[in-house]
Parts: C-alpha cells; structure tokens; sequence
C-alpha cells in the first residue's frame, strides 16, 4: 500500500469493500493492476472505475492487468495488449533435479562451501546492522544507474520493513550481507496466503557470485514446505516473449520506453534472467480505449515509472536512445 499515491474505493456503484489502485499523472489515470474485489463483482468494478476517470476528466488506463480483467475491457470495447509475462514457479513437488536445476544445484552448493546461510525474515524485525547493510547494498544500486529509485514497479527498502513483507537474507559468517530478496504475500480465497512474489532483488557488488540464484532457490524450498502454491519472480516491465511479434501502437511506445529504460534499469537482461528458474509464464496486459489516447497515456506510464525524475535526469534518460 505504502508504494500506491492514490486509491478509490469504487463509490455506490462498486461498494466499499472494493478497491482499484491507481497513479495520476498527465491527466491520465492509470489503475496499477486487477482490481481487488470478489470475482464475481469485478465487472462491475472495472466498470466503475472507467466512470469514476471519465466523470473527472481523466484518460483511463489499464496497466498490468492479467487476462480475466483484459477479456472484461475488451468486452467494453477496448483494446487490450500484452506487455509483460508473470513469471511463476509452481512449488508443489518442485526439486532441483535434472539438467534444467543444474545451476541451482551449484549455487546451493558453493553457498554451503563458502559458509553463506539464507535467513528467512522481516526486514522490521532486524537490527540497527542487518538494515543498515541493506540501505546500503539499495543505495549502491541506485548510485550505479545515475538515475533515482523507480516509483512503481521496482520495489524499495522503504516497502521491505513492511512487517507484512518477509525478507530472505544472504549472509556469512561475520554476519555480512551479500543479497536480499524481499517476498510480498499472494493472497486467495479468504484472505489466506496462496504463494509469494518477488519485490526487491539486490545484491552486493563484490559479494557472493550466485547470490540471487541462490536466495531464490532457498526462498522457493522454505515457501514449499510452509505449503504455499506458487513463489512469482513477478513480471518484467515492458518486456514479453514474441518480440518478432507484429507491434501495435501502444506496443512501439512501451518497446521504445524500455529499450530507452532497459540500459539503467536491466528489464530485458532480468527477463532472460528468469528463464533460468524453469518457470511458467502468464501474460500481463494494458488496455486503453482508443489510439488517440496513446500519447498521453505513454506519458504517463512514464512518469509512474520514474515520478521524482529530474528534468535533467530525464532529458538524459532520452538522450541516451538517440
């Protein structure tokens, strides 16, 4: 919650016990992902936040949207079009076996060797040492890219001390950080915790190699023996599978947006970084009404993307396309 600047709660006509996140930006209003509310409502909901946007005098958009809540706007009349894939481990049954985990299996390996332990944990629970060690590993990593912390999309150490949020730790013996992941719970029928999906990922630069295969691997074997469905490395930001694909519109704006990102952000590198957990993929989609929404809408997602950018920061960002 604390990474969404504004929430409706859907008015008379979708009830308060439903609820679509959304950023403001350019005029535009785009709602973050599926909206919260019992399945059996969420037409109605979608509905109501359209009305809700246009009653204002706002574009709407819908951004990260899985396929049910696509097929609902497309029913409307709008256009849907993929722009990211989920990537998803099924945990039931789920070994590092075979050919396909051989790399997990030496990640594990040199982890023992080397005297590198994962702690499952709250990052709120950790401390003065521990926490400080992750500011820093975070801020390290926002040094590099020469461009300020995503707003959306990429999560923060600020959203990993969420008591809600478990962290898994990378540690030596002397008690030195090399790698956090941050896991923010998957919920399902009845409000219970169905999996996990991966937020922040960071490591240190002269750490353990294999860190981040390592935590993953770790975190998936803990999450399955607490019983959890699924652990999500979740979606890579304006990357997909087909990119021989035919573009539409909005997909030529979102593939120059990430090509332009892709230098200081690494969406596509993280994409073919994921292959390697042998995971299923479930399509992530925007929607829109009409084309001549598309340069306010481009704007916009540009912006939530980046929302504390400089003028200086962004006019390099584009530069660095051209």
């Amino acid at each position: 919650a604390r990474r969404i600047r504004r929430v409706v709660q859907g008015g008379e006509a979708a009830g308060s016990d439903a609820v679509v996140a959304y950023h403001q930006h350019v005029g535009t209003m785009v709602a973050l992902a599926d909206p919260i509310c019992d399945r059996a409502r969420r037409h109605e909901v979608v509905s109501s936040f359209i009305d809700f946007a246009e009653n204002s005098g706002k574009v709407p958009c819908w951004f990260s949207i899985g396929s049910e809540t696509a097929d609902i706007v497309r029913g409307l009349g709008w256009r849907a079009t993929q722009i990211a894939e989920d990537t998803i481990i099924d945990l039931p049954g789920l070994e590092f076996k075979g050919k396909p985990w051989q790399h997990m299996r030496t990640a594990m390996n040199k982890a023992k060797r080397e005297e590198i332990t994962c702690r499952m944990t709250r990052l709120s629970d950790e401390n003065f040492a521990i926490v400080s060690q992750v500011r820093s590993i975070s801020e390290e990593w926002v040094g590099d890219k020469g461009l300020p912390e995503m707003g959306f999309m990429l999560g923060t150490t600020e959203e990993a001390m969420d008591p809600e949020v478990r962290v898994a730790l990378a540690l030596d013996p002397e008690g030195n950080v090399h790698g956090v992941l941050s896991w923010l719970p998957v919920y399902g029928g009845g409000g219970e915790i169905r999996g996990w999906t991966l937020d922040v990922m960071r490591r240190r630069n002269d750490g353990f190699g294999p860190v981040i295969e390592f935590l993953i691997g770790s975190s998936a074997l803990v999450f399955k023996e607490e019983g959890a469905e699924v652990a999500s490395l979740s979606g890579s930001p304006l990357t997909r599978s087909d990119h021989e694909a035919d573009l539409e519109q909005i997909d030529k704006v979102l593939d120059y947006l990430g090509k332009t990102i892709e230098p200081y952000y690494g969406f596509r590198s993280l994409h073919t970084f994921k292959k390697k957990f042998n995971p299923r993929y479930e399509p992530v989609f925007i929607a829109y009404r009409d084309e001549s929404d598309l340069a306010r809408i481009a704007l916009a997602i540009g912006r939530c993307y980046l929302p504390n950018a400089t003028p200086s920061q962004m006019v390099r960002l584009m530069a660095s396309s051209t």
